[in-house]
């Protein structure tokens, strides 16, 4: 019998190689997606807005971040735990000093203020109409998600992906967070499921 584990680890292997071939054929996907900070302004209107330093075939979310913060809004960065821990988010702001972190991602300065998010830009490999969210497997968005919960802090969380990267259903398991909306190339979509 396969196991959630074993399910999800096949759904990564496949959509880590359809959101290469998607990187690959839409190199100005950050752009895209920057194109829409107003409708996304508009619909969540946040007031500090954590990104993620992209890696790999990541959708570069500083663009759109960027595009937000000339709207008003303070932004962040997450610095990466040790494992079993929730992120922290740094206040960063565009050409601040940033350092080398665990995954080959980039954080900022330690001495840099701990701020909380009202809206978080996440990275993701697969989602589904539902706005579940398949990540890495690391559980880092999953644990923060609950610990922000748990301190009363209401957080929107935005998926980061291309239009490709959707799949029928994304298997979740008792931790998962369902997103509140997903932002691609061609879009955002939110609340219908929710």
């Amino acid at each position: 019998m396969t196991t959630l584990d074993d399910t999800k680890k096949a759904l990564r292997k496949q959509a880590s190689m359809t959101r290469k071939q998607a990187f690959d054929a839409m190199p100005d996907a950050a752009d895209s997606i920057a194109s829409f900070a107003s409708h996304l302004h508009d619909r969540f209107s946040p007031s500090i807005i954590a990104a993620y330093w992209p890696i790999r075939t990541e959708i570069d979310p500083i663009p759109l971040q960027r595009a937000l913060s000339q709207q008003g809004a303070k932004t962040c960065l997450p610095s990466t735990p040790q494992e079993g821990l929730p992120l922290t988010f740094h206040e960063w702001r565009d050409g601040d000093d940033l350092i080398d972190g665990p995954y080959n991602t980039k954080e900022p300065q330690p001495e840099a203020p701990i701020i909380i998010p009202d809206m978080i830009l996440a990275p993701l490999l697969a989602y589904d109409a539902q706005y579940w969210r398949l990540g890495y497997g690391g559980g880092f968005y999953d644990r923060t998600l609950a610990k922000l919960e748990q301190l009363g802090h209401q957080v929107k969380v935005i998926g980061i992906a291309f239009d490709e990267s959707e799949v029928e259903t994304v298997p979740i398991g008792a931790y998962d967070k369902q997103l509140d909306g997903i932002l691609t190339p061609s879009g955002l979509r939110h609340g219908d499921a929710k």
